[in-house]
């Protein structure tokens, strides 16, 4: 890496609050904002998968963005994250999020469709060939189409813009491939995309997370990275098994409902699921709840 990353360290995905009616709530997402920063998270990705940014409108997409922007008021770099099906329809919400003053965009690949190597080149190289912003590829295998260590190795050779890479394939061989592809004097950072891979991604020469538990438990995340960043790998070590079992408790219930329940048990709301995405059950809250206070996460 021949520059300073722009993101590194202890990344945080930005989760979106919503009133009960199911409108955005500002006002919980700039104090959401304001607690990441002061607790030393230090970037943003918005508009990602766990946002919740499939439940709402491209002039919400970048009015979530745009108060993101204005609250983190250059303290922290912001990312704002592509989820489309083609170039064109990915070109609009990039001229949005460019007049909102982001540092980034991260694109995720198309949803559903299967698309051919080819096609996935053609798509995100139309993209970032589409902007003067830095880009960040993101491999998120949910989307049902997986990037492979040589299309990412084809594509930052062909763009200069493209900086980075936020792997969710929890797959330490492809992380390595990767690595093993990139030109040696070629700026590249390489981000977790999951929790669960924060410290074996840096190992190997990573830069960071982009992380979701940041958004709950900001001071756990920030340890490792400082830990790693340290080389403190006794610490490390432990933290990442912590980060694990904490990991697996959040995943109880519906997608996301978790995040915003211990949200309020920590005193740092995120609002209400958006339906149809639903809330805990009670005994959904009950096993969280238990679990998160075996592992003394909460309040006491």
């Amino acid at each position: 890496m021949c520059e300073k990353p722009l993101f590194q360290g202890a990344a945080s995905e930005v989760i979106t609050p919503f009133t009960e009616g199911g409108d955005i709530d500002f006002e919980l997402l700039a104090a959401e904002v304001d607690y990441l920063v002061e607790r030393g998270i230090t970037g943003l990705f918005v508009n990602g998968l766990a946002s919740e940014a499939l439940m709402f409108s491209q002039g919400d997409r970048a009015a979530v963005l745009k108060k993101c922007v204005e609250i983190a008021a250059g303290r922290i770099p912001v990312s704002a994250n592509i989820i489309c099906n083609s170039v064109d329809m990915a070109t609009e919400y990039l001229r949005e999020y460019e007049s909102c003053g982001c540092d980034a965009v991260v694109v995720t690949p198309p949803l559903v469709y299967k698309y051919t190597e080819e096609g996935l080149f053609r798509y995100f190289d139309g993209i970032a060939g589409a902007t003067r912003l830095p880009v960040y590829l993101y491999n998120a295998p949910e989307t049902g189409n997986k990037l492979s260590p040589e299309l990412i190795a084809r594509l930052v050779a062909a763009r200069s813009n493209l900086r980075g890479y936020k792997d969710s394939t929890q797959d330490i061989i492809h992380q390595q491939t990767v690595l093993g592809l990139i030109e040696k004097d070629r700026h590249f950072e390489l981000l977790a995309g999951s929790d669960a891979q924060i410290l074996t991604t840096c190992m190997l020469g990573g830069v960071g997370v982009f992380s979701l538990l940041t958004c709950v438990f900001p001071n756990l995340i920030v340890g490792i990275c400082r830990a790693i960043a340290e080389r403190d790998w006794e610490s490390a070590k432990d933290l990442q098994q912590k980060i694990l079992l904490v990991r697996q408790a959040m995943k109880i219930g519906p997608f996301m409902a978790a995040y915003k329940y211990v949200g309020k048990l920590t005193g740092h709301s995120f609002g209400s699921m958006r339906y149809p995405l639903s809330e805990l059950s009670e005994k959904e809250k009950q096993a969280v709840t238990a679990r998160l206070e075996e592992l003394c996460m909460l309040p006491a």
